[in-house]
């Protein structure tokens, strides 16, 4: 298990806690009944969760890639 998360995820999470915090102030719930979308806090956590997971993927992606065209080594099977 990884004891730390790589610099994407960190980079994915805080855009995605800013964008869910600039849905909140643009979009948002204008009745107050919608539980997420009613409170910036809910709103930048989800953010930042959903940042997190795409940063992941997009590192993972980025590695993959790298094996793939980089600079790999090649193993004979």
């Amino acid at each position: 298990m990884k004891k730390y998360i790589n610099r994407w995820q960190w980079i994915g999470a805080l855009l995605g806690a800013v964008a869910g915090f600039v849905y909140w102030r643009e979009v948002g719930c204008l009745t107050g009944h919608c539980p997420i979308q009613s409170h910036w806090q809910s709103m930048s956590i989800w953010g930042a969760v959903t940042g997190l997971l795409l940063g992941d993927m997009l590192h993972q992606l980025g590695q993959k890639l790298m094996n793939t065209y980089g600079n790999a080594e090649k193993r004979n099977v």
